[in-house]
């Protein structure tokens, strides 16, 4: 089961919201996101949060056919508990919408949620124009992923660890079993094509893809 996952950082457009609303078989939104849903259209089946940033009566009236799903706690942040509800009730593949921009830690929270949870989940961050994905391999088994690209779209790995070993082909400055350092060795890489392949053997990073925000991305 696919969920898509609004939050309540800068919200997305439209037409993007819509368009991957309909790729997946369900839609959430996390407390005050409930009201950026409702203007963009959207009519997400489950709201969720601790609920101290959206008007439950209006969005109760707004959305009569959702459920209402509190979660109190608050070692967590609502992202993080919208996630693993969605995996609990059976999402395999899990979108972040709406989960950056504004507050700088809500942002960083996204990342960490990627390299927490992207070992048991297929889980991707979106926004206008951008994907971003964690990717990790083991001494043992290497990962690989493609991404469908086109001619000029930037790719950027942002290694958090220096524990890797990536190859990187499709594009401008390829790699090959290099160790990626902590820092900005590998942001703003040019796709020369229409495939990107990652392979990382050992150690994780995140993959940024920067694509035109007027065109669609897997």
């Amino acid at each position: 089961m696919r969920a898509l996952i609004l939050a309540n950082g800068d919200p997305p457009s439209a037409g993007l919201a819509k368009r991957l609303a309909m790729q997946h078989d369900i839609v959430m939104a996390t407390d005050g996101a409930a009201h950026t849903a409702i203007a963009l259209g959207l009519t997400p089946s489950i709201v969720c949060g601790d609920f101290d940033s959206v008007d439950l009566e209006a969005a109760r009236l707004e959305l009569p056919m959702a459920e209402f799903v509190e979660t109190p706690d608050q070692n967590l942040a609502d992202l993080e508990k919208a996630l693993l509800l969605a995996r609990d009730r059976g999402a395999t593949e899990i979108t972040l919408l709406g989960a950056t921009g504004g507050r700088i830690d809500h942002t960083l929270t996204a990342i960490a949620l990627l390299l927490r949870y992207h070992r048991e989940l297929s889980i991707v961050l979106r926004q206008d124009g951008s994907a971003v994905w964690a990717i990790s391999g083991s001494n043992d088994h290497d990962a690989a992923v493609q991404v469908a690209t086109r001619p000029g779209d930037t790719i950027s790995l942002i290694a958090f660890a220096p524990d890797n070993l990536i190859s990187l082909t499709g594009v401008k400055w390829p790699l090959s079993e290099a160790r990626l350092p902590i820092g900005t060795a590998g942001v703003s890489n040019i796709a020369i094509g229409d495939l990107v392949e990652l392979t990382i053997g050992g150690g994780q990073v995140v993959l940024c893809h920067l694509f035109d925000a007027n065109a669609s991305a897997e």
